[in-house]
Parts: structure tokens; C-alpha cells; sequence
């Protein structure tokens, strides 16, 4: 579970801050500095009384507390950074041209703000986590990239139908603000409030026959909800950093029998469910460390006896299109029922491994045919990674149900 940890002095003063999906580890690895003397870890060790720790439902809520606690406690060790630059913040400007963007501490007094305390969040630790964040509620809440311009001119999130219109003036000033107020309640933690906010105005709206309003409003409760349930931000920002070197692993730390390079196309497998009784599957699909949503497929399956069967389904209808690119790897969200039965259908050539939730253990057969199943650490790189795609294909079978376009991409 992810958790933010504190190293305290005798006074009780933090003097580190830091966040992690594994604690041990973590602390390990601050242990392994300050005896080697390669990291800051050397610096507030010696000092340190008592190390405690708080654990978080997801990473979401772990990435947005632990820069909280941080802005209140100040302490002294999380000032040092790396690159000898200063923390890294979200900055909501002044009213009504309210915008949302990225700002070093010494360079946020140029916008003069209104209230620091309300218009300022972070520091984040490092701008893949800041430009994660400001995407997502910007996606969650609607937030426009160019609200209340002198031109009237419409933004691009406007023209992708992710923008309420601010930009263009079809959305009052007074409203736009509640919608601000909303996102910068997500970066301050206070998820139950905004649970409670999004349940009450659904219920107002739909009992005053309200349902335009009421319909937006569940939308927006839906993609809260799915963020604070997978809390997916440490696996993109792990794949965003380290992408190539990642890719590069693979190969190495799997050892498959079939995987003799880095795997350039890696296809990931799914089932879901429709409307209770209908199965989905949806495949995603990752190319040098990077998802091609493009090539993303769903197929209805025909065959619901039960998973396994399902899965040997979808991969044999996708390997029967002759067309589109052969993937050097394939990943079964699954344990070994689903690997034994797609087996057969799959060409000798392509790696196969299945990935059970529970663990997250990789299943699959080694050079002498024996299986093999590989429990990495959860901090893992090569794992996060898969796990990333994983979640995607979990994430686009589910969602199929509400994309309009998706009877499109039916096969």
C-alpha cells in the first residue's frame, strides 16, 4: 500500500517528508545512503528520533498528501533539490482569467496573487508529477486552457469536447469558479467533500428534473471516481521518466525463453463485463514504452463458459488479422488457466505471460518448459510498467459501456 513516511528529530520536528507505494523498500534505500554516504539520507539520519509512516487507500491520495504535508511542516531536508532548483507548485492565477499552470517557487510572486494559501498547491517532487495532476483536473473537472479571453476564442480541449466553454463564454464566470473550486479541493486531499458535493448536486438536479446538469455531474463523478479508485499516478509517472530504460529491461528481467531482445510491441489482453452478463474483451497496446491508443481494439466475445475460454477467443480472433503488426510480447490478465489455453492458438514465436492481480505474480514457461511465476518487487520498473497496460485494457473494456464510439471498434 502506498504510504507517506516522516523522519523526526527529539522535538518532533519533521525533518524529511517522503512518499512511497512500498515503505520498506523506501526506507531501505535511506538507510543504504546514509551508510554510504551518497545521498542526502547522510544529512537527517543522524538527527532522526522516530520515523512514522501514514498509509493511503491509492497513490493519488499519497502524491497529493505528502506535498501537503510538506507546504505545512517546511522541513528543512525537502528543500535540498538535485538539480539545485526550487520546488516545483500548481498556481491557480487571479480571477476571472483564471488559469492553471506550473511555477518554481521563486517565480510565483509575479502573479500577484489574490490568497497564496487558496491559489497555490504543492510542492510536487518533480514536474512529471505536477503535469500529471494539472491534467487530470483539468480532465476530471473541465477546466478550460484559456478561459474568459479577450478574442472569445475557443481552446482546444473546447473543440475535444472536454472544455465546458469559458473560453467562449458559454459558461458564467460564478460557474466556472465552482468548478475551480472543486479541482483545487482534489489537490488539497479532500476527497470525501468533493464525494459528498458531486452525490448532493446529482440529487438536487435530478429531483428538480434538472437531467442535462444531473447527467454532466454523474460524468464528472464517474472520472473522480475511477481516479481515486486506481490511483494509477506513480505508474505513469515511472513510465513517463523512464520509459526507454524500462522498455530496455524487459527482456532481462522477465528471461523469457522467447524474449532474446527488447520486445518492441506489447499487446494486453482484458474481459469485462457489459451491463452485468455481456463479456468484452479489450486489448491495448504499448509500442517502445509508449501506449498507441490507436491500436486499441474491443471484441465481443461469443464463448462466456468462463474466463479462460473467453481470453482463447480474443486472441484468436486478433491473431486471425493477418494485417496488423505481430506483437513480440502478449499479456493475459490472468494466472495460468488463461496461459495454458491460449497457448496452443499462439504462434511459437511470440512470448506469452500472464499477470495475476493478487500479487501481481508474471506466470509463464521457461526454457525447460517448466512454469515459472515471478514476484517483483512492487516498486519494479519492468512490473509498473505492465501493469500500466494492464490497467488500461481494464480501463477500456469497462468503459466501452459509455464511449459512443466504441460500436465502431467492435470487431
Amino acid at each position: 500500500m502506498p504510504g507517506v513516511y516522516f523522519f523526526e528529530n527529539s522535538k518532533k520536528e519533521p525533518l524529511y517528508i517522503g512518499k512511497s507505494i512500498n515503505l520498506r523498500s523506501r526506507l531501505k534505500q535511506h538507510y543504504e545512503g546514509y551508510q554510504t554516504n551518497t545521498s542526502k539520507s547522510a544529512l537527517f539520519i543522524p538527527q532522526t528520533k522516530t520515523i512514522y509512516y501514514k498509509i493511503f487507500s491509492n497513490d493519488i491520495q499519497a502524491i497529493i498528501a505528502e506535498s501537503n504535508y510538506i507546504k505545512t511542516f517546511s522541513p528543512k531536508y525537502n528543500s535540498i533539490q538535485k538539480d539545485g532548483k526550487s520546488n516545483l507548485y500548481i498556481v491557480f492565477t487571479n480571477p476571472p482569467e483564471t488559469k492553471v499552470v506550473f511555477s518554481r517557487a521563486t517565480d510565483i510572486q509575479q502573479f500577484n496573487l489574490d490568497d497564496y494559501n487558496k491559489q497555490v498547491f504543492g510542492p510536487y517532487t518533480s514536474a512529471s508529477i505536477a503535469t500529471i495532476l494539472q491534467k487530470q483536473i483539468r480532465k476530471t473537472f473541465g477546466l478550460c486552457l484559456k478561459p474568459f479571453n479577450s478574442q472569445n476564442k475557443a481552446c482546444f480541449n473546447y473543440h475535444l469536447k472536454q472544455c465546458p466553454g469559458a473560453c467562449c463564454r458559454e459558461i458564467s464566470i460564478s460557474d466556472y469558479q465552482k468548478r475551480l473550486g472543486l479541482a483545487k479541493k482534489f489537490l488539497s486531499g479532500e476527497f470525501t467533500d468533493l464525494r459528498k458535493h458531486y452525490l448532493r448536486e446529482i440529487k438536487k438536479n435530478s429531483s428538480t428534473q434538472n437531467y442535462e446538469t444531473a447527467s454532466r455531474l454523474k460524468y464528472e463523478y464517474q472520472k473522480l471516481q475511477e481516479v481515486l479508485d486506481s490511483g494509477n499516478i506513480n505508474l505513469l509517472l515511472k513510465l513517463s521518466e523512464s520509459v526507454p530504460n524500462t522498455q530496455n529491461k524487459i527482456n532481462l528481467t522477465l528471461n523469457h525463453p522467447k524474449l532474446n531482445s527488447t520486445p518492441h510491441r506489447i499487446e494486453c489482453f482484458d474481459l469485462a463485463h457489459l451491463q452485468g452478463n455481456n463479456y468484452v474483451g479489450a486489448m491495448t497496446v504499448m509500442e517502445d514504452g509508449f501506449l498507441k491508443k490507436s491500436e486499441y481494439r474491443l471484441f465481443h466475445v461469443n464463448d462466456s463458459t468462463s474466463d479462460p475460454y473467453a481470453m482463447k477467443e480474443i486472441i484468436t480472433r486478433r491473431l486471425q488479422h493477418s494485417n496488423w503488426k505481430i506483437p513480440d510480447l502478449i499479456i493475459l490478465d490472468g494466472g495460468k488457466p488463461q496461459l495454458n489455453i491460449v497457448l496452443p492458438v499462439t504462434p511459437p514465436e511470440i512470448a506469452v505471460v500472464a499477470l495475476a492481480k493478487k500479487r501481481e505474480t508474471l506466470i509463464y514457461y521457461d526454457a525447460q518448459n517448466k512454469i515459472r511465476q515471478l514476484n517483483l518487487n512492487l516498486d519494479d520498473p519492468v512490473l509498473n510498467q505492465l501493469i500500466l497496460l494492464r490497467n488500461e485494457a481494464h480501463r477500456f473494456g469497462n468503459n466501452f459501456h459509455r464511449k459512443q464510439r466504441g460500436k465502431t471498434m467492435l470487431i
